[in-house]
């Protein structure tokens, strides 16, 4: 089996680390958490979405950095600070 093979056969054999990621997510106690999209290709999970701040941006990170499956985080959420009324 060749590297190519391994890659294709691991992803396929891992249906369930997009809604582990967003299980996690949603379950978190910051509720700001749950707008967060997951995608999953290739031992690569990616984190994207809007937070209020870059304390949320690294708890989303955390709280999806040991599923199984899943090698490396690229965490494309962006920060958009809120404004003050």
């Amino acid at each position: 089996m060749g590297v190519q093979d391994h890659l294709s056969l691991r992803t396929a054999s891992m249906p369930g680390v997009v809604e582990g990621a967003e299980n996690r997510l949603r379950s978190n106690s910051y509720l700001a958490l749950k707008n967060v999209s997951c995608e999953f290709r290739e031992g690569v999970l990616t984190l994207r979405g809007y937070l209020p701040s870059y304390y949320l941006k690294q708890m989303a990170q955390a709280a999806v950095a040991r599923i199984e499956g899943v090698d490396r985080v690229v965490n494309e959420i962006e920060v958009i600070a809120t404004s003050r009324r």
